[in-house]
């Protein structure tokens, strides 16, 4: 299993970053790759829904369930093309956020296949923690 993770200072209070993230159908502006959410069902942890992810050209499906969301943490795992486990952390700060995101995932053999060399996507992946953190930054300093 791979693990990328990231961290960015957010001047927002950990409650808000958290509501951020929990807002579902709004995630695709957040993570670049997320094609988009749907069949949303709950808030919080239990939440499910389906997902539509694009990587290195190539789309894939899945499902996505919350199984933890404290003021600190929410924590969620994904199955599907790549299944993978998320877990953001909310640290909070004297102006606002530590927020710490932490992806391990499984890419199948034959998807890696297609998709080439395994540091390749390890890069992609890393890129796209950063860029996720960032967009949320944005939308919640904006």
């Amino acid at each position: 299993m791979a693990k990328v993770e990231g961290t960015i200072h957010i001047n927002t209070p950990p409650d808000q970053v958290l509501e951020a993230v929990l807002d579902i159908p709004r995630l695709p502006e957040v993570i670049p790759s997320l094609e988009k959410v749907w069949d949303i069902q709950g808030h919080g942890a239990g939440c499910t829904y389906q997902w539509q992810y694009k990587m290195s050209g190539m789309s894939f499906e899945g499902s996505a369930e919350l199984t933890e969301a404290t003021p600190d943490r929410l924590a969620l795992n994904t199955s599907g093309g790549v299944p993978s486990t998320w877990v953001y952390c909310f640290i909070p700060a004297a102006d606002g956020t530590d927020l710490k995101l932490s992806i391990e995932y499984t890419v199948p053999g034959s998807v890696l296949g297609a998709l080439a060399d395994k540091l390749v996507v390890e890069r992609q992946n890393q890129k796209e923690v950063n860029e996720s953190l960032a967009n949320l930054k944005a939308r919640l300093e904006g």
